[in-house]
């Protein structure tokens, strides 16, 4: 199946998970993880030396305090970096304030797994295949994925989807990046995501557990899933009546546990809150289907009953789409690039033979991408509709790419910014999984 050969070409190696413990001291949110001062200096207009401003007193950003101490929250679980351990962090931590920034550090503990046993998604599971799975009875099939863009001629894209850097706006620096004029020329990522969903290239499922009562719930747990058509008939998917199956690498190697996993998410008010999390997110990006590691993701969306009723998977979304959103590192990025072209398209030429495809630059003050693609000339026969067209579109509009993603995110606060913010709205509609793709013989 199509959908299979896509995704599996991007395997899990791409999945990092990235757990933060940087605040604000004295900020009223302690889950709050970015605090970069604003740059309000502008050197680019020299004043009227005759002119009196206003008040001449210079804007400053205030020092944050200690006191009281906002480090009372710590960061959930994560594993250990081989993944045969958790790493359980405890408040209140130690804040650390110097100026207008500050950082939190929790004491941690290393609990290792023990025999038989791996971490994922921040917590000891079974090692074993992911055939072992048993999916639940709620799930859903999203019928509608779209990475949220500013309308023409507005700079920026605040409509969706959450607010990462502590400003006030809502974080969307892939979405602007995908309403420029020039990257417009060079695809439209929305309408590949729709083709794809409409013809099964695309199944994205998510199951929902734990659920007693739509209008309220606690402790429900989010898993996703990407899969194929079980039917062959596509015509069928966006109705709820055809039958799913899963694709193995939406689990963590080794294990039945999934990679997209929400954890004590909620419900009130018929809306559903999950995260902060990790979510991996196929997208079509200048010839490529690139399979991204979203970090710190949060979903928001409105639940009902679905198609097929209650207990067979909730209708998410509502008129609007439910939000979801996160931040790509650079660096995972470019390893999404050169994962799928060293693997699939080595036909592409380069500019240097020494160097990877694409290469990261890390600034004074940013992370930023080098597109070390000549053109894919050289890609014929079967390679030449993928390869070729993702060659070409890389070499041709390489510099515009590398410009043009500019990340917003300091992750870890180390005064660089290494990710960039995206907004989705999503659609979904209830559902049923018949299994996974190498247990069922599909």
């Amino acid at each position: 199946m199509r959908s299979m050969r896509n995704f599996t070409r991007f395997s899990a190696t791409l999945v990092a998970v990235f757990s933060a413990g940087i605040v604000a001291c004295g900020d009223d949110d302690p889950a709050a993880t970015d605090t970069t001062t604003p740059d309000t200096s502008d050197t680019s207009v020299t004043p009227d030396a005759d002119a009196t401003p206003p008040d001449s007193t210079p804007e400053t950003t205030p020092d944050v305090t200690t006191d009281p101490n906002p480090c009372t929250t710590a960061p959930g679980a994560r594993c250990s970096s081989d993944n045969m351990g958790v790493v359980t962090s405890t408040g209140p931590g130690t804040c650390t304030a110097s100026g207008a920034t500050a950082s939190c550090a929790y004491a941690e503990t290393t609990t290792a797994c023990g025999t038989d046993k791996v971490c994922a998604a921040g917590a000891c599971v079974d090692t074993g295949d992911a055939c072992d799975y048993t999916f639940g009875d709620r799930v859903s099939y999203v019928t509608e994925i779209k990475v949220v863009t500013a309308p023409v001629g507005a700079p920026t894209a605040n409509d969706c989807c959450f607010d990462f850097t502590d400003d006030g706006k809502n974080d969307n620096a892939l979405g602007n990046l995908l309403n420029n004029a020039l990257v417009l020329q060079a695809f439209n990522v929305n309408m590949t995501l729709e083709e794809q969903i409409a013809d099964g290239g695309l199944v994205l499922l998510l199951e929902t557990l734990n659920v007693t009562n739509i209008t309220a719930s606690s402790g429900v747990t989010v898993n996703g899933f990407y899969g194929a058509d079980g039917d062959a008939d596509v015509a069928n998917n966006a109705f709820g009546t055809s039958p799913f199956i899963v694709n193995p690498s939406s689990f963590a190697t080794g294990t039945a546990q999934p990679i997209i996993a929400f954890t004590d998410a909620t419900i009130a008010s018929s809306t559903l809150t999950a995260g902060p999390s990790i979510f991996r997110l196929s997208i079509p990006l200048l010839g490529a289907s690139l399979d991204l590691a979203i970090n710190g993701t949060r979903f928001e969306s409105s639940v009902e009953e679905g198609e097929l009723g209650l207990d067979k998977g909730l209708a998410m979304g509502g008129a609007d789409g439910g939000k979801l959103g996160g931040y790509v590192g650079m660096r995972d990025l470019a390893a999404a690039f050169n994962t799928y072209l060293n693997a699939e398209c080595t036909c592409v030429s380069k500019k240097n033979d020494a160097l990877e495809y694409v290469t990261v630059n890390t600034g004074a003050t940013s992370e930023t991408l080098n597109v070390n693609i000549k053109d894919g000339t050289a890609c014929t026969g079967v390679d030449e509709d993928t390869c070729k067209t993702a060659g070409d579109a890389l070499g041709d509009f390489g510099a515009i790419l590398g410009g043009l993603l500019t990340p917003d995110i300091d992750a870890n606060e180390d005064g660089v910014k290494e990710s960039l913010s995206v907004g989705v709205r999503l659609k979904a509609t209830s559902a049923t999984i018949s299994g996974v793709a190498e247990c069922t013989g599909e």
